[in-house]
């Protein structure tokens, strides 16, 4: 069928429809082949007005535009972005199945990509937390406290840190273009090409053969397992008292902040997660947990699952917050597959709240114990913090040495 005879069909018949809802009539299509009534509700017969709206203005780019048109999925996917973005949801996304499966592959252990660890982006853009070494991005030169301002010439400020993933991450050798803001220097440029990541996200180790010391560096990949080994080993070597370093951990799974939490704390409430409709949902620990006095510590960079297992630890006085405010998101994203093509939608659809019952989405969580770093040592990634000179670490530790009768 010719386009405009097409068009000129869908609009007629969306004109016939509308009439018919405007007269409150509710109609039966017929199956020509098995005479099958189908009843439609007026609300069903005006979603169909729309959809042959959209498909209409699809046909008349590609039929009449004087420049060359999209193709057909690309106009359907810009339509969906456009949808999303009308939500004025940070965090909700519109992705292809194959943008998907580089977000899943990003956030795993071993992934493809250039070896950072990027925070959530604010109005001056993505702060790198992290430079792995051996990388692309170590060996060109990054550090952590550079502020990723754009990439391939798309501004990064406000940009939901799942994009950005999937724009900076690319397959085969195909480069990407960063901008970079470094503090006291002019902004540059960088051109990197993804190759394998393999990224542990727990590391730990004893201090003094007493205190044990737990880094997070995400919610994903091995992280819950690999929380459940350190803590085993921890405890076999007698340690009697714990820190877990949050500082610079953007967040992750829920599931992992969970099955994290269930193995940290004894019998109590993690996390309530209620929906816009009133549903809630309500996370437990019911294990043992560890016997030993335990101090959290976070920073302005540790976001949304590190917020949840710093305040289940304060608000059930298992332990304290050490350190500064922390981000404050607190909201939950859940990500549906499309099934009509196969791609997939993420947004908001819950928030969630502190044993204590309250949202820190905004705020974050406020630490028993404030205590900043030296101006100099900010925007050094954690493992290379000179521990003489680490306040943060050492509040920590004092607090929980002191509990344990530690020297």
């Amino acid at each position: 069928m010719k386009p405009k005879l097409r068009t000129a069909l869908y609009f007629a018949g969306a004109i016939i429809i509308a009439a018919l809802i405007s007269a409150g009539v509710t109609m039966q299509l017929y199956n020509q082949n098995r005479k099958d009534a189908v009843m439609l509700s007026t609300d069903e017969y005006a979603a169909l007005t729309d959809i042959l709206a959209l498909d209409e203005i699809i046909s008349d780019i590609q039929s009449d535009y004087y420049y060359d048109a999209p193709s057909r999925d690309a106009l359907i996917r810009a339509a969906a972005r456009g949808m999303v973005s009308e939500l004025n949801d940070p965090y909700a996304q519109y992705f292809t199945d194959e943008e998907y499966q580089k977000y899943l592959t990003s956030i795993s252990g071993s992934y493809d990509g250039i070896g950072v660890l990027l925070g959530q982006p604010t109005e001056q853009g993505a702060e790198i937390l992290d430079v792995y070494e051996n990388t692309p991005a170590s060996e060109a030169g990054l550090k952590a406290g550079d502020i990723v301002t754009a990439v391939d010439g798309t501004p990064t400020a406000n940009m939901e840190l799942e994009e950005l993933s999937t724009l900076v991450v690319k397959s085969g050798e195909e480069s990407t273009e960063l901008t970079i803001h470094r503090e006291g220097e002019d902004d540059f440029t960088v051109e990197l090409t993804s190759a394998r990541i393999n990224v542990k996200h727990v590391e730990h180790f004893l201090y003094n053969h007493h205190t044990g010391y737990i880094r997070i560096s995400m919610f994903s990949g091995n992280c819950a397992e690999e929380f459940r080994e350190a803590v085993k080993d921890l405890t076999d070597r007698n340690m009697t008292s714990l820190v877990v370093d949050l500082r610079n951990n953007p967040g992750g799974l829920l599931k992992d902040v969970v099955s994290i939490a269930d193995t940290l704390l004894g019998e109590c409430t993690i996390v309530t997660v209620r929906d816009g409709k009133g549903g809630e949902e309500t996370y437990t620990s019911n294990k043992k947990g560890v016997s030993v006095p335990v101090a959290i510590i976070v920073n302005e960079n540790s976001a949304s699952a590190s917020e949840i297992l710093a305040a289940a630890v304060q608000d059930n006085e298992a332990g304290v917050v050490v350190g500064m405010t922390t981000f404050g998101k607190g909201v939950v994203q859940n990500t549906k597959r499309i099934s009509s093509n196969g791609a997939w939608l993420k947004m908001t659809v819950s928030a969630y709240y502190t044993p204590g019952g309250e949202s820190i989405n905004g705020t974050g969580v406020t630490p028993d114990i404030e205590v900043d770093l030296p101006e100099e040592m900010k925007g050094t990634p954690i493992n290379q913090l000179d521990q003489e000179q680490d306040a943060q670490l050492w509040a920590a530790l004092d607090y929980v040495r002191e509990l344990a009768g530690e020297q």
